[in-house]
């Protein structure tokens, strides 16, 4: 799929400087508009065509700020970058604007702008939609239909750690799928869409869960994992079903597991809004499972909708979590849902930690779980049984 960028700025310098940037980049065309009215008429009536658009804020006749509103109302679904010379505090207030949106916010940048720094944007926009992303190889549904049958849906352990103790708090299940005569690993990518698309999914994450918790009965047997608890991602999808929330209670009463140690995600890669997602979200509260929005941060669900849904935990998207030290956007992010976590009292988690300078700032930040590869990499029951002992014996931490 095609990445079309628009830029909306006065400055045609501007333009030009950010357009030989872009070119720099996996983008496929790049146009320019020289203010905000001219913008959403070709918005409203090209919208689909554009992946990207970079605002200015100072503007003549129509600024960024009612720009980016109108573009909410208008349900643009693409990625937007702010890129603005005025004052941090007034891009760090844009940047609200688009984060109390539906509007996928991929960075808020004060001018000059460096080719590095649309990079970033760019990964986050084939983070946020895999459609935009360069393709994985795809499973066919037959390989995927053997596997299920075949017993070969694997669960993978990734711990996540309390930002301040190293206290190991819980685990996401993370599926795995074995193929071929050599048992390569087939990660999520590959099958997901063609698990949903052809009936699979139920089947697959019955699986998954089945394993799961009975190899969840040893996991919690050691020392540091008494008061954690283990985490499953359903689909909006599979939350629209009536049938999973007992389902889930039947899997608990099997399995001789309490639902309070049983956190169920869900990926943000639609909106919630229908009354079934609702339900079933109550439903799992009523019988004190929790319940994650994974990939916050993605553009469906914001900070306004956090405080009406019952949900336990937030994680805030990789993508956001990437380059976080030097990004005021991510960082203004953070402090809301921070905010409005404590007001809640909600569980906050930063997924996707893989640079040690992201690391050293958030481990400044109070009541934070930790979730990425430089705390644990995902890992099948034997080697997350073998990290968990070495974790002991250093007395936690990263190992």
């Amino acid at each position: 799929m095609t990445v079309n960028v628009l830029i909306i700025d006065d400055s045609l310098s501007s333009c030009r400087v950010l357009s030989k940037h872009f070119m720099q980049l996996e983008v496929d065309r790049i146009e320019y508009c020289s203010d905000g009215q001219t913008a959403l008429r070709t918005l409203t009536k090209y919208r689909d065509d554009y992946q990207v658009i970079v605002v200015d804020l100072h503007m003549p006749k129509m600024d960024g700020i009612e720009l980016l509103v109108r573009l909410s109302k208008l349900g643009f679904k693409g990625g937007v970058i702010i890129a603005s010379g005025m004052e941090s505090r007034i891009i760090e207030a844009a940047s609200q604007v688009v984060v109390n949106s539906r509007l996928r916010l991929l960075g808020a940048l004060m001018k000059p702008v460096c080719a590095s720094q649309l990079k970033i944007c760019i990964e986050r926009l084939f983070m946020m939609d895999s459609e935009l992303a360069p393709k994985k190889p795809v499973m066919d549904v037959e390989a995927l239909q053997e596997a299920i049958n075949a017993d070969k849906v694997i669960p993978y352990y990734q711990a996540q750690m309390d930002v301040k103790t190293g206290e190991i708090k819980g685990f996401e299940v993370l599926c795995r799928i074995q193929q071929g005569e050599q048992l390569q690993l087939v990660t999520p990518g590959c099958f997901i869409d063609l698990a949903e698309e052809h009936n699979l999914l139920n089947s697959l994450t019955d699986k998954l869960i089945s394993r799961a918790m009975d190899e969840w009965k040893d996991i919690r047997q050691m020392n540091s994992c008494v008061g954690s608890s283990i985490s499953i991602n359903l689909t909006p999808n599979q939350l629209a079903q009536q049938s999973w929330p007992n389902r889930l209670i039947r899997y608990c009463e099997e399995k001789k597991l309490h639902p309070s140690k049983v956190t169920i995600e869900i990926t943000e890669n639609q909106v919630l809004n229908k009354q079934s997602q609702h339900s079933s979200i109550s439903r799992l509260r009523m019988h004190n499972f929790g319940v994650a929005i994974d990939d916050f941060g993605t553009g469906y669900t914001n900070l306004s909708q956090l405080c009406k849904l019952p949900i336990s935990e937030v994680k805030l998207d990789m993508s956001l979590v990437k380059g976080i030290h030097l990004d005021p956007m991510a960082q203004t992010i953070l402090k809301s849902l921070q905010d409005i976590s404590r007001g809640l009292g909600v569980e906050l988690v930063a997924e996707g930690v893989e640079d040690i300078r992201d690391l050293n700032y958030l481990e400044k930040i109070d009541d934070l779980r930790l979730q990425g590869y430089l705390i644990c990499r995902p890992k099948p029951f034997s080697e997350i049984m073998r990290w968990l002992k070495a974790h002991e014996k250093v007395g936690g931490g990263l190992v």
